[in-house]
């Protein structure tokens, strides 16, 4: 589910809203997700760079945290708010 909070932050750009909303419909239960960056741009329409640029943003804003499953392999991301 997308969180008010962040939807309603005018500190957030609208592009990251939109990743935040995206990254939501692949959250579980837990609101972990694993979705690569090739997928999210693709289905975003943007490219991966973008999509960069809004989880650091996310991240830096303690919006998501993102872990690291090693080299190739794609990072769980956990939704915070």
């Amino acid at each position: 589910m997308v969180s008010n909070t962040v939807i309603r932050d005018p500190d957030i750009s609208l592009k990251d809203k939109a990743v935040y909303a995206y990254l939501s419909t692949y959250a579980n239960i837990n609101n972990e997700l694993i979705v690569g960056m090739n997928r999210m741009a693709a289905e975003c329409g943007v490219d991966q760079s973008t999509i960069g640029r809004s989880l650091k943003s996310l991240k830096d804003k303690g919006i998501i945290m993102r872990i690291s499953r090693g080299i190739n392999n794609t990072s769980v991301t956990i939704l915070l708010k």
